[in-house]
């Protein structure tokens, strides 16, 4: 074999092996346009400045405006202020750190709210990739989530008050109010609450405060007790007060109570079997 014939053979050699490569990198390019079609994410390259380097051709519904607007223009020239400076302050943060970062935003997309996660990974050369994945979705759950779980403290709040301030009919014209437990300011205007809602209700004639259960009686609670009587009294209702211990009646007296036109009684079967009987006469 001469020289000429082993150039030659060499050369076709290379051009085979160039042609091989060629190939793959051809099916690469295929490959990777095919993961970049199936993948629902905003990608895209951007610098330290936050300007659009390069935008992949996944999800172009998803983006704020076509990416021939956005190339080559930073994120402030393009997004609302506040979400531009909270993604360009995470694209300095990824490359300063070396970390990758993530923040959630929302976009006003086609005139709806859209919901995203934003991943930024550093890259060589202070270049940051940038993968924004909708979860708009998930977070309209979230907020269904949290209405329900609001919904649902409201409502038992509202159980735990009834519980708290239990207005119970005797008959039409008497009404009892058993308070048991700590008496605090919020609770002493949930009693109040209660106790003028449930007589305006019932037209009552007489109600009936037994604190047999309050532990401890003090200025507060006196206090608070005596206002509500006296605003009974106010639409017409006879307001007794049951359950007064020793201690109990010296709170009262150290406070100047004004007991008025308030009857009281040692305990709560006695308030109501003189009210029965009244009722009957």
């Amino acid at each position: 074999m001469t020289e000429g014939d082993s150039r030659l053979l060499a050369m076709a050699a290379e051009i085979e092996a160039l042609r091989r490569r060629a190939d793959e990198l051809e099916r690469s390019e295929i490959e990777l346009k095919s993961y970049l079609a199936a993948m629902n994410d905003v990608i895209l390259v951007t610098d330290w400045e936050g300007r659009y380097l390069k935008i992949a051709p996944t999800s172009p519904e998803l983006l704020y405006k076509p990416s021939d607007e956005l190339l080559g223009k930073t994120i402030h020239d393009v997004l609302p202020a506040k979400v531009a400076d909270e993604i360009v302050s995470n694209v300095r943060c990824a490359l300063e750190t070396q970390q990758v970062m993530s923040l959630e935003y929302s976009l006003d997309i086609g005139g709806s709210e859209r919901w995203f996660l934003g991943t930024l990974s550093p890259m060589p050369e202070g270049r940051v990739l940038f993968v924004g994945r909708d979860i708009t979705e998930r977070k309209q759950i979230e907020d269904a989530l949290l209405l329900k779980q609001r919904e649902i403290i409201r409502t038992q709040a509202a159980a735990l008050a009834e519980l708290l301030t239990p207005l119970i009919p005797i008959n039409d014209e008497i009404v009892v109010m058993p308070l048991i437990g700590i008496v605090d300011s919020d609770r002493a205007q949930k009693v109040m609450d209660a106790l003028l809602t449930g007589i305006a209700e019932r037209r009552a004639r007489v109600a009936i405060l037994d604190i047999t259960g309050v532990p401890l009686v003090d200025t507060l609670v006196a206090s608070s007790l005596i206002r509500a009587a006296k605003a009974a009294r106010l639409l017409g209702t006879t307001v007794v007060l049951t359950g007064i211990r020793p201690e109990v009646s010296r709170t009262l007296v150290g406070i100047g109570a004004e007991l008025s036109g308030i009857e009281t009684y040692g305990t709560l079967q006695s308030a109501i079997a003189h009210a029965m009987s009244e009722s009957m006469s």
